[in-house]
């Protein structure tokens, strides 16, 4: 696990699960630099979070904005890629500037993150970003997402190959417990992902806490690398 001595940015780190991570990996001890695009709450996140905790102001559809960030950044053991913009899109009434965006933030912008990072990262770096259960398991209205999700395992393969030593690995999470988009969901989506936990084996969606140890394995274990570690609970059994 991230720990004293090791320096962890995250990109998204102002909430929901980027905010976790980031407080677990404060409590072992680890720098942590929480970014995201409102200056506000990333300095209420590092408020709420303590220990050797700062804030960063990035977004991830502006380029300038990642390498200016970096350039402030003395070292880099561990980028972790959390953000993500929850577009409602359908086909049947789709809206291409909003898709648009969406794809070029989980997308390129995750690629530029990591070019702007590349002088920063230590011979042990590591980069972990997020895709989604919904490029296999489509919810109402994740035409957008689930094109990006794809995408990012993607990009991620690609970059194992060319920035090694730096690892590089996704974590695909289901449905999780503890989030803004399961604990406040519309209707119809509450009641598919009630179905969703029915047909998990052990009848249970992943959580937060879940999602946490996932991330740590990916930056602790040297011998993963290209991996995509699902934590849905064998929901993509169902």
């Amino acid at each position: 696990m991230p720990g004293a001595g090791d320096h962890v940015v995250i990109i998204g780190g102002t909430s929901n699960l980027g905010l976790e991570i980031a407080s677990a990996a404060a409590r072992l001890g680890a720098e942590v630099t929480v970014a995201g695009r409102d200056k506000a709450k990333a300095d209420a996140a590092v408020a709420r979070i303590g220990g050797d905790t700062h804030p960063a102001i990035c977004d991830l559809n502006d380029s300038d904005s990642l390498y200016a960030m970096f350039d402030g950044i003395e070292r880099v053991d561990h980028l972790i890629l959390t953000a993500l913009d929850r577009d409602h899109n359908t086909i049947a009434d789709f809206r291409p500037d909003d898709s648009a965006r969406t794809m070029l933030m989980k997308t390129v912008g995750y690629a530029v993150a990591v070019h702007a990072a590349l002088p920063k990262f230590t011979h042990t770096g590591s980069v972990v970003m997020f895709s989604g259960l919904s490029m296999w398991t489509p919810m109402p209205g994740s035409t957008t997402i689930s094109m990006a999700n794809g995408g990012v395992i993607g990009l991620m393969n690609s970059l194992a190959t060319q920035i090694a030593p730096v690892r590089v690995n996704s974590v695909t999470p289901g449905v999780v417990v503890g989030t803004d988009a399961v604990d406040s969901a519309d209707p119809v989506r509450a009641e598919q992902y009630e179905r969703l936990r029915q047909r998990t084996p052990g009848k249970r969606l992943p959580t937060t806490a879940d999602i946490v140890a996932a991330t740590f394995a990916l930056t602790d274990n040297p011998g993963l690398n290209a991996a995509n570690l699902v934590v849905d609970a064998g929901m993509h059994l169902a």
